[in-house]
């Protein structure tokens, strides 16, 4: 299941600086790293070894320098998704598609790249795309939409046509889309009872 970056900004906005730099990046998610660093930097605090550095040849550098203070609302901004790049494992496509994804529907968004490797030798990288709180629901569920769900798709036909016959049909339609369906009437649930709690 993947972590929720929304809870996650709201635990490490809980803590005290001295809780917080106690907390050892290494053992985190990648997506907690991101909300981790994103609470960092809000902080203006630094773990040691783990700051960020952009590399000449980072695709999103030119944009990054230029927006040295970025959008107002960054300070608050979540972390809608993140993506690792190291060599051979190129992010800029992949982040560069979710951005246009976001941009599509409206929702704004800005890059930040973080340094994963503290003594700077493998030239590994986070690169979140971060966007208002407020927005950070919405942004997750376009992202599944248009840029996850279609690569899950693909996989799901990969996956289907290897079974044999006998396996496909022993599946129940049902039970594959149990949890999806149950995340829906949650969502669905708690936002009309929200609505209700203020009217």
């Amino acid at each position: 299941m993947r972590p929720d970056p929304q809870e996650l900004q709201r635990y490490y906005a809980s803590l005290s600086d001295e809780a917080l730099l106690e907390i050892e990046r290494g053992d985190l998610t990648e997506i907690a790293q991101s909300c981790y660093d994103a609470e960092l930097a809000k902080r203006g605090l630094e773990s040691e070894g783990d700051q960020v550095e952009i590399r000449h040849d980072d695709p999103f550098a030119e944009e990054e320098e230029s927006e040295e203070i970025g959008p107002d609302w960054l300070e608050d901004a979540v972390c809608s998704c993140s993506f690792e790049s190291s060599p051979g494992n190129d992010a800029a496509p992949d982040l560069d598609e979710a951005r246009s994804v976001l941009e599509a529907e409206g929702i704004p968004c800005h890059a930040v790249a973080n340094e994963l490797d503290a003594k700077k030798e493998t030239h590994r990288y986070t690169y979140s795309l971060m966007v208002p709180a407020a927005l950070n629901m919405r942004a997750l569920s376009v992202l599944d939409r248009d840029f996850f769900n279609p690569r899950l798709e693909s996989e799901w036909k990969t996956h289907f046509a290897d079974l044999s016959d006998d396996e496909l049909r022993g599946l129940s339609l049902q039970d594959l889309t149990a949890g999806m369906l149950d995340r829906v009437e949650r969502l669905t649930k708690a936002y009309k009872q929200e609505l209700a709690r203020r009217s």
